[in-house]
């Protein structure tokens, strides 16, 4: 039996070998424990754009040039995807695995399960001050940073893109309002003032000498300059996911203390409730018998602890060179593992999404443009 499967691929690249080290443990392991299947990751035809779900079914019904069994991505598009009639539901989730409730939320549509997580992602600030660290809403946030008095601009962060704004819109909203109900806000029909405040007012953090290359375009161009103008002390802080310390850790000057560096959930609003990004496994609908065997063997694999643990200390990189990745894991053993527990900042992350919860499913694919240009607009007048 042959399993085809592309995975996420926007995670750190931690051997710099393009995941090949990755690619090759996982198919490896996976089948040591099953001879019978052929796992094949990330199959050379794969040319599938992750989050357009038009030409993922096309592949998934086994139409297209790139057939494929499961595929890892992003469940903001799930409804969009199962409204194709190109993936089924999961019978059942490993039962070895304690899940985040948030990756289970995100990977349900119509009462039916249809993903399988696997990592989470949420807007985390990266500082050096344990005031902006202990920051829980936006106006605390900035006063801290006003406060530091430093000559270097206080923050550096991308904020444009069709998904990242509206993203960053909801974030604020949940910090405004509370995540329950947060798929309301998924509209171009009316925006919140007071997300849009607080959206407004932490994009301001960004000015420096007359510009804001948050939203000027500077750092939508070179998606990891904030965190590598952060690294060298260019800036006070930078937001982003958790992976960012990836390459914050990769670009601190010699001889710079990790230990200096804090880590908090980012508020965008007069509160903090982070809201969680999902990426799962989804299961092609032709996907039947030998085959959806082997496809829930590879997701109880994958959400093994002993797993998580590998590829979240980035132990398919060169010996000396192993930075972790601080990639989010969808089970909360994966934190009780023995590296990942003695990390200096796994544990941070864990408590800090605790009680995140999912990010909408649906409904932002089509309108994501709009809801960008708008917000926007609304922030820069």
């Amino acid at each position: 039996m042959t399993l085809r499967v592309p995975v996420y691929p926007y995670i750190p690249d931690a051997a710099g070998d393009q995941f090949a080290s990755m690619l090759t443990r996982i198919e490896t392991e996976f089948e040591r424990l099953h001879p019978n299947v052929d796992l094949v990751l990330n199959p050379p035809c794969f040319q599938d754009d992750f989050y357009d779900p038009a030409p993922i079914a096309v592949s998934l019904k086994g139409e297209g040039p790139c057939p494929y069994d499961v595929i890892e991505t992003d469940t903001v598009i799930l409804g969009e995807l199962v409204a194709t009639g190109a993936v089924k539901p999961w019978s059942s989730l490993p039962a070895h695995a304690f899940w985040h409730p948030a990756g289970i939320t995100a990977s349900i549509h119509q009462g039916q399960l249809y993903g399988v997580p696997h990592w989470l992602c949420g807007h985390f600030i990266i500082s050096r001050d344990s005031n902006v660290r202990r920051a829980r809403t936006v106006s605390a946030l900035l006063r801290a940073l006003e406060a530091r008095q430093t000559p270097e601009p206080n923050l550096a962060a991308d904020l444009l893109g069709s998904w990242n704004l509206p993203a960053l819109y909801l974030d604020a909203w949940a910090d405004t309002r509370g995540a329950w109900n947060i798929e309301s806000a998924v509209t171009t029909s009316h925006y919140d003032a007071r997300a849009l405040e607080g959206l407004r007012r932490f994009s301001l953090a960004c000015e420096s000498q007359g510009s804001n290359p948050c939203l000027d375009g500077t750092y939508n161009n070179d998606p990891d300059l904030p965190a590598i103008r952060f690294a060298q002390g260019q800036v006070d802080a930078t937001m982003g996911y958790s992976e960012r310390l990836h390459l914050i850790l990769k670009n601190l000057p010699a001889g710079s203390s990790v230990s200096e560096l804090k880590l908090s959930s980012a508020p965008i609003g007069e509160g903090d409730h982070p809201i969680l990004f999902t990426d799962s496994y989804f299961l092609s609908v032709r996907c039947t018998g030998a085959c959806e065997q082997a496809a829930h063997k590879f997701v109880e694999y994958m959400s093994r602890p002993s797993t998580f643990e590998w590829i979240l200390m980035s132990e398919d990189a060169p010996a000396g060179a192993q930075v972790p990745r601080y990639l989010v894991p969808s089970t909360l053993d994966a934190y009780a593992t023995p590296k990942v527990r003695q990390d200096p900042f796994y544990p941070i992350i864990a408590l800090e999404l605790l009680t995140g919860m999912a990010f909408p499913n649906e409904g932002l694919l089509d309108i994501r443009r709009q809801m960008r240009d708008d917000i926007q607009e609304a922030i820069t007048q």
